[in-house]
């Protein structure tokens, strides 16, 4: 018996409703599990950024307490250099907040056409198989496909370019403090000696 236009039509619509509901079945918790994950992860990050803020701008400010501290006499340049890095350290949690925010607007673009390609697949099935509407709704379908995963794509590596700048503004911390840490046990040092030289 041939299968008519109408009941092929109400057949595909039945496989494609009882596969995305098998779907959700098994893989539902994981996909919820993957969701609380990725906002343990944003949450995370915040912190991070915070932390960093505090760290490299806590510090820049510290730069002449810490010389008064010590009294210790160093050199203009090498003062710079310290204060160089953590505002480099600074400006790079600026650049990796930057980042964080492209990537998940692409994100949400994403998932934004992985809605319109559901739209037009079950849009798809309200017409005959092959049939110009028919067709026509699958193509755009698959466009969308395309178009999401581009976008996907481009947020990973943003999420990479945040993730090196996020590294880059620890290091520049810790290279301003041991810079700065180095540069006033030196000036102390010839103090010290310039001291036992005037005595001697």
């Amino acid at each position: 018996m041939t299968e008519s236009p109408e009941e092929f039509r109400q057949r595909v619509e039945r496989i494609d409703s009882k596969f995305f509901e098998d779907l959700e079945k098994r893989a539902g918790p994981s996909r919820a599990m993957a969701f609380e994950f990725e906002k343990l992860a944003v949450e995370y990050s915040n912190k991070g950024f915070q932390n960093l803020t505090y760290l490299n701008g806590g510090a820049l400010v510290a730069i002449p307490t810490a010389m008064a501290f010590f009294k210790a006499e160093v050199a203009k340049g090498d003062v710079l250099m310290t204060a160089g890095f953590f505002v480099a350290g600074l400006l790079f949690v600026v650049f990796a907040q930057v980042a964080a925010f492209f990537t998940m607007a692409k994100r949400a673009e994403a998932q934004n056409r992985l809605h319109l390609e559901q739209a037009h697949r079950i849009a798809a099935l309200a017409f005959p198989h092959q049939t110009p509407a028919n067709v026509e709704n699958l193509t755009k379908a698959d466009q969308q496909h395309y178009d999401a995963d581009g976008r996907l794509r481009r947020s990973d590596l943003r999420r990479r370019a945040g993730l090196s700048f996020f590294s880059l503004s620890l290091f520049a911390f810790v290279f301003g403090c041991g810079w700065g840490g180095y540069t006033v046990m030196a000036a102390k040092e010839r103090n010290g000696t310039a001291i036992d030289s005037s005595r001697q």
